[in-house]
């Protein structure tokens, strides 16, 4: 009996020596330990140190192994995979100019973000929401722009103070997100559902549920997501079917009216939602379902993004206070000559040089391109990559490297229009480089930053041309960011005084 009770200890230590030695078989044979590790050691378990370190630092840790091994490859680790960085303009090249076979762009963002546990199939295959913004809303945006303006002055007069020398004190980041949320809705789905605060919960509160679901996603192996993306990690996929339910009535509405446009050429309504309807129809995908997410994925994109870059920008202007007379005369010189339009947005070259330099020194994120390998690929350096490798082309690196950059570190607002290059379209808010990749680069960059564009420098010049603003606590500067993940967010905290002038 004493022989047996010591036995089992004994089998116990045999296995865990077994397992430790087919972990550490496992890595020696992995391709990816030939890659340098920024951040933490790379060694099985030890491994989840950088991981950990990831989640509030990878702004960090990307700095690190850039200066270290240069314009070369290395790689950091987060909970659940290895996130293999790939820097200089040749490898920046070689992921540009790769196929979607051999690197793919819509497959890296859905093992990024485990999009893919929560959408259909047919979701990803045929994007063609980001077709719709390309040759849809990039095209109207001209016709867009009055009835986001008018939305605006609506839901400012209803958040900030409506009359003179009424100071109110607002939660800076809630309040830009409203803002942003109604004047964008206005564009995606009109009146009324703009403003109904059924369908802007739903719509700004899916982004906050993917980034909840991904972080428990992170915990386990891949072979259990799916069962935890269905059974516990549910917050994306319930957020859709509550946005079906919401837009429900509207979709058949819109469903019916294009049936009586297509009896007697009746006038259809003219905004995202219709834009998405028609592409859906062309391919016999005319379901509530579908325009939920679809429409979920636009307001993914969109909601968030914008606000965050926002605030960034605004929190710039209340850390120093001397840009206000500067940026506020050109945008009156701008709206008197050509009012509220896009001519006067291209007359404000101090306010599109200022959100790019706010653009460069945050972000919204530290990745400027994801792709996911299809196929094993070797790089132009050398690097074998296997496949199914999430690989990222870092943007915090290069838009802090002094080599690039004079002061890097430091914010000047007026950085691009003092360049050698001043006045060239490469210098332009919208405009990506190897050097510039806040809205991504090459063919995939983000199809949206026009109209970002737009409605940032519209948001931001009405907020200047109307009201006096201050950070309510001003004793440490500008508010610091938050870094949680790959995501940058400006302070939470922070509350901004708004004066109606």
């Amino acid at each position: 009996m004493t022989q047996g009770m010591f036995e089992l200890p004994l089998y116990a230590y045999a296995f865990v020596c077994f397992l430790a030695l087919f972990c550490l078989w496992r890595w020696k044979r992995n391709p990816l330990n030939a890659i340098n590790t920024a951040g933490g050691p790379s060694v099985p378990l030890l491994s989840y140190i950088g991981a950990l370190r990831f989640q509030r630092h990878s702004h960090e840790m990307m700095l690190e192994g850039y200066r270290k091994y240069g314009r070369s490859v290395f790689k950091v680790a987060m909970p659940d995979q290895w996130l293999v960085c790939l820097n200089g303009p040749e490898l920046i090249d070689q992921v540009r100019k790769a196929p979607e076979s051999v690197m793919s762009s819509s497959e890296g963002l859905l093992f990024l973000t485990q999009l893919t546990h929560y959408l259909p199939l047919e979701t990803f295959k045929d994007p063609y929401h980001s077709a719709v913004i390309r040759e849809r809303l990039n095209r109207r945006l001209d016709d867009v722009l009055p009835s986001m303006m008018d939305e605006l002055r609506i839901v400012c007069d209803e958040l900030l103070p409506p009359k003179q020398g009424d100071p109110v004190a607002l939660p800076g980041r809630k309040v830009i997100l409203d803002i942003v949320a109604r004047a964008v809705s206005r564009t995606f789905v009109g009146l009324p559902y703009c403003r109904k605060t059924s369908y802007l919960d739903a719509a700004v509160t899916f982004t906050l549920d993917v980034i909840k679901s991904r972080f428990i996603l992170t915990l386990f192996p891949e072979i259990m997501k799916g069962f935890v993306a269905r059974f516990i990690a549910r917050g994306p996929a319930n957020n859709i079917r509550r946005m079906a339910g919401l837009i429900g009535p509207l979709v058949r509405e819109r469903i019916d009216l294009m049936e009586q446009h297509a009896k007697d050429g009746s006038e259809l309504p003219d905004d995202m939602l219709q834009w998405l309807l028609e592409e859906g129809s062309k391919r016999n995908d005319l379901t509530v379902e579908m325009a939920a997410t679809r429409l979920q994925l636009l307001n993914f994109a969109a909601l968030h993004t914008s606000s965050s870059s926002l605030v960034h920008a605004l929190f710039h202007i209340l850390a120093d206070p001397d840009l206000v007379p500067t940026l506020r005369e050109e945008a009156r010189a701008a709206l008197e000559a050509h009012g509220w339009t896009r001519g006067a947005l291209e007359k404000m070259p101090k306010m599109d040089s200022f959100l790019k330099e706010s653009q460069r020194l945050n972000g919204i994120n530290v990745l400027g391109m994801s792709r996911r390998a299809m196929q094993d690929i070797v790089l132009a350096d050398g690097t074998f990559i296997p496949a199914g490798t999430l690989c990222v082309v870092p943007s915090y690196p290069p838009h802090h490297d002094e080599e690039t950059y004079d002061g890097a570190d430091d914010f000047k607002p007026f950085r691009f229009l003092d360049s050698k290059e001043a006045g060239s379209t490469r210098q332009q808010f919208v405009n990506t480089s190897d050097e510039f990749m806040a809205f991504g680069r090459g063919k995939h960059a983000c199809p949206g930053r026009f109209f970002a564009a737009m409605e940032l420098k519209v948001i931001l010049s009405y907020l200047l041309m109307n009201y006096d603003m201050e950070l309510q606590d001003k004793s440490t500067g500008r508010p610091a960011n938050v870094h949680f993940g790959i995501t940058i967010l400006p302070s939470p905290s922070a509350v901004v005084v708004f004066k109606k002038r």
